[in-house]
């Protein structure tokens, strides 16, 4: 009758192991691989194998994994191996040892479920996931390579659904386990609440079922931010960096309009109209002040910079600066409008006017006023307003100024 050995991996991580062991133990045998010896539970005290890790080390993963392979060759050459994570549970051992009795000696990847968040949401970028050559005919195994996330080489290689590894390293664990413990005592000890309503609230934690609301997720605190290193401009621009029909219908009207030889547009993000507006012949170049922006713009004609700073004169006949002058300062208005009558001709500005939804849409606006007011910030500058034209886009919160620089 063939044997199956199974390997634990992992770092010791007192969250996860006692479930990993649970789930194995009854297999032939089960041996711990760890980093860090002192955390290895009493019940695997005789099968625990120390590798040191050195995080510096980015062949470490293949390096480790190979100690372990090394050793089931030399100690199990005939047996079986299923190797699981620390944060991995296996659904049923007992069909995984019933399927290698009768199994070709290969290395089989299993199905897995990759719990994100909580334990009522799977990660769902694949139909059905599979986790590769985690069981093997250890004769059949060769090596891993050595890099950050080896993949165990060998000989035939196939899939079976003969059990489910679940993985838990996307969840929790630690804010779980407080669920757990503060909704047991509460449980005990509450007057204040029924013991359904506490049972009820500890699952829906647990589940993802708690009551939420979405919000603007850039209003989180930049401290809050740094602390998980999450730029703040990556959440800001997420889901804009795509060309719509809207970049190229807006180059196609203003071409017609304003006939413009030269087009400077300030916060251009990633550059979507001045790079529309170039593939119909009209030489445009961008200023934005997001260096993440700049970095993955989608055109070569984009530099970063700030409106609200001295710029020289330009050639440019038309200067747009589309959602951007509500995000200044009050007192950094000025300077920004005095940029922007370095045009030959035209201005043309888009923002979100008081009263309005767009305007508290986000909560970067700082400006927040009404057209009249908008408007006699330019007029006062020697600007004269002139109609939007009704076909263009979002005219509702155009502005054109012609004038030039005076």
């Amino acid at each position: 009758m063939d044997k199956l050995i199974v390997v634990i991996m992992g770092p010791g991580n007192e969250n996860f192991i006692q479930m990993a062991y649970n789930s194995v133990k009854d297999a032939d045998k089960v041996v711990y691989f760890t980093s860090d010896p002192r955390k290895r539970p009493m019940y695997l005290e005789g099968n625990t194998y120390f590798n040191e890790w050195d995080e510096s080390d980015k062949q470490i993963n293949g390096k480790s994994r190979n100690v372990y392979l090394n050793y089931l060759k030399a100690n199990h050459p005939d047996d079986w191996c299923l190797v699981i994570d620390e944060d991995e549970v296996v659904e049923d051992i007992n069909k995984v040892k019933e399927f290698i009795q009768t199994a070709e000696p290969a290395l089989y990847s299993v199905k897995m479920e990759h719990f994100i968040g909580d334990l009522g949401h799977l990660d769902n970028t694949t139909k059905e996931h599979f986790v590769p050559n985690r069981l093997f005919k250890i004769s059949e195994a060769k090596e891993y390579p050595e890099d950050s996330h080896p993949i165990l080489t060998g000989g035939k290689q196939s899939g079976t659904r003969c059990t489910t590894i679940w993985h838990l390293g996307h969840l929790p664990v630690e804010y779980m386990h407080y669920i757990v413990k503060r909704g047991n005592e509460h449980l005990d000890n509450s007057t204040i609440h029924t013991k359904k309503f506490l049972k009820d609230w500890k699952n829906a934690h647990l589940f993802g079922t708690y009551p939420t609301r979405q919000f603007n997720i850039t209003e989180i605190p930049k401290v809050i931010l740094d602390n998980f290193k999450i730029d703040f401009d990556e959440l800001y621009f997420h889901g804009r960096d795509k060309m719509e029909a809207k970049h190229y219908q807006d180059a196609i009207d203003w071409k017609k309009f304003f006939k413009p030889k030269e087009v400077m547009i300030f916060g251009c993000g990633f550059g979507q109209r001045v790079d529309a507006l170039n593939q119909i012949g009209v030489s445009a170049f961008g200023i934005e002040l997001s260096k993440y922006a700049v970095d993955n713009a989608i055109s070569n004609w984009i530099v970063e910079g700030d409106i609200s700073t001295s710029i020289k004169d330009g050639e440019s006949d038309l200067i747009v600066a589309y959602d951007v002058l509500e995000h200044l300062k009050y007192e950094d208005l000025t300077q920004a409008i005095r940029n922007l009558k370095k045009t030959k001709k035209y201005i043309l500005i888009s923002v979100p006017f008081k009263g309005t939804s767009n305007c508290d849409a986000d909560p970067t606006h700082i400006i927040k006023e009404d057209r009249d007011w908008w408007i006699s910030k330019f007029t006062d500058k020697g600007l004269e307003l002139i109609k939007t034209p009704d076909h263009f886009q979002f005219k509702e919160q155009l502005l054109i100024f012609k004038g030039g620089k005076k």
